[in-house]
C-alpha cells in the first residue's frame, strides 16, 4: 500500500511541475507583451484557470456546479465563497477563469509566491488600513474593466465544520463598478470513493497551524475527490454599505453550507 501511495505521488508531483513550468513560461511571454494591465489579467485568469482544470484532472478531482444558470458569462462578478484549503483555489480558477485576492504575506512564499505574482493576483494586507485604501482601487478598476475577482471573505482558511467571521474592509471595491457579488458554497462531498465526513477536513485542510507541505502531499496521495460547487443568486450591491453587502454575502453561504455540514455529520 505504501509503494502504492508512494507512486501516486511521484506520478502526481511530476505531471505537476510540468503544468506548473510551461504556464510559468507562458505567463512570462504574456508579461512581455505591452498590453493593458486588465487585460493581461484576463488572459492570465485564462491560462491559470486552463492549468488548474489539467491539475485537478491529474489529482482525480472531480467538480460537480451546481445551478449552473445563476452565472452568465457576459457578466462581471466579484466572486465569493467559504475557504477550507488551498485546494479550493484550484478548482475554483479552473471553474471561473478568476483572478484572486490574496495576502502580502502569501506573495512572499517561496513558489506559491511567485504563481500567484504570475497568475494576475491582486495582493491586499488586511491588517493595514492605511494599505487598503491603495489596494481597493486595483480591485475597483479590475471589475470595471471586466475582470473577475475572487474574494475569500473569511480571510483564512476555516476547520470546515463552521464559518469564520466574513471581513468587511474589501466589500465596498465593487461600489461604482457594473459587476454583481456571486456568492458560492464549495462542499466536499467524497474522498477515496467513499462519502466525506467531518474527520476528513483534517486530511484536505490547510487550518490551525497545519504545514503546506505535508498537507500538499496528502493531497498528492488521494486516490479521488469529489467537491460540489453550488453558485447562488447574484446580486447588485446598489444602496449597500460594506457591512450590509458582508452580511447578505455571509446570510446566503452560511444557510447552504451548514445543510451541507448536517448531512455530512449524519454519515
Amino acid at each position: 500500500m505504501h509503494i502504492i501511495k508512494l507512486l501516486r505521488l511521484i506520478y502526481k508531483l511530476t505531471i505537476g511541475i510540468i503544468i506548473v513550468l510551461t504556464s510559468f513560461l507562458a505567463a512570462s511571454l504574456i508579461f512581455i507583451f505591452p498590453i493593458n494591465k486588465y487585460k493581461r489579467k484576463r488572459v492570465l485568469g485564462g491560462l491559470y484557470g486552463f492549468m488548474c482544470f489539467l491539475f485537478i484532472k491529474v489529482l482525480n478531482i472531480k467538480t460537480n456546479l451546481i445551478n449552473n444558470s445563476n452565472y452568465s458569462k457576459k457578466k462581471t462578478y466579484y466572486i465569493m465563497s467559504n475557504h477550507v484549503s488551498f485546494i479550493d483555489i484550484l478548482i475554483m480558477l479552473a471553474k471561473f477563469k478568476t483572478v484572486f485576492i490574496t495576502s502580502m504575506e502569501m506573495k512572499k512564499r517561496f513558489l506559491l509566491g511567485q504563481i500567484c505574482v504570475m497568475s494576475g493576483s491582486v495582493f491586499v494586507d488586511r491588517r493595514k488600513i492605511t494599505t487598503l485604501k491603495d489596494e481597493i482601487p486595483e480591485i475597483t478598476g479590475a471589475l470595471k474593466n471586466n475582470v473577475n475577482v475572487y474574494l475569500f471573505p473569511e480571510s483564512t482558511c476555516a476547520n470546515g465544520v463552521e464559518l469564520l467571521p466574513f471581513k468587511a474592509a474589501l466589500m465596498s471595491a465593487i461600489s461604482g463598478t457594473p459587476a454583481e457579488i456571486l456568492p458560492v458554497s464549495i462542499m466536499y462531498r467524497r474522498i477515496n470513493n467513499r462519502p466525506f465526513t467531518p474527520a476528513d477536513f483534517s486530511e484536505i485542510g490547510y487550518f490551525g497551524g497545519m504545514r503546506f507541505v505535508p498537507q500538499f502531499i496528502k493531497l498528492l496521495t488521494l486516490k479521488s475527490l469529489e467537491v460540489d460547487i453550488e453558485i447562488l443568486d447574484s446580486f447588485a450591491p446598489e444602496n449597500l454599505d460594506r457591512k450590509e453587502m458582508r452580511d447578505k454575502v455571509f446570510d446566503r453561504i452560511s444557510a447552504r453550507y451548514y445543510r451541507y455540514i448536517a448531512d455530512i455529520k449524519k454519515l
